[in-house]
């Protein structure tokens, strides 16, 4: 699996309609977008580029979560999924401001049109 530039993670993110306040390459395969919204809400995303993401992935986000209290954390799968394990350990958190996902859902908007709700636009894996 080729692991995307900054540039490209930049683009799928302004593509679901954030604005990239900043991005932070991690590891190789591991970056920190933090994205805002057209309603002012402030969402750390951590991307992974990894065939299976583990519970040790969605513990990370928790705790960075935990430290800057931006109003929502997704963990984004790029071109994997969660497994089982990640599964448990989302769940066990039961966090309403967490999500898994493995595109980017699409940011609230405020032009008029339908507004949907980061939090209503993820559905956490079963």
């Amino acid at each position: 699996m080729a692991h995307p530039s900054a540039r490209e993670l930049t683009q799928v993110a302004r593509h679901a309609g954030y604005h990239v306040a900043a991005i932070e390459q991690l590891r190789p395969n591991r970056w920190l977008l933090t994205l805002n919204d057209a309603a002012g809400a402030t969402i750390l995303t951590l991307v992974q580029a990894r065939p299976l993401i583990g519970a040790a992935d969605v513990q990370d986000l928790a705790e960075i979560v935990r430290l800057r209290r931006p109003d929502y954390g997704i963990l984004l799968a790029y071109g994997g999924s969660f497994s089982p394990a990640a599964q448990r350990t989302f769940t066990e958190l039961g966090a309403a401001h967490l999500r898994l996902c493995t595109t980017l859902p699409p940011a609230t908007r405020q032009d008029g049109g339908e507004a949907l709700p980061v939090g209503r636009a993820l559905k956490p894996i079963p």
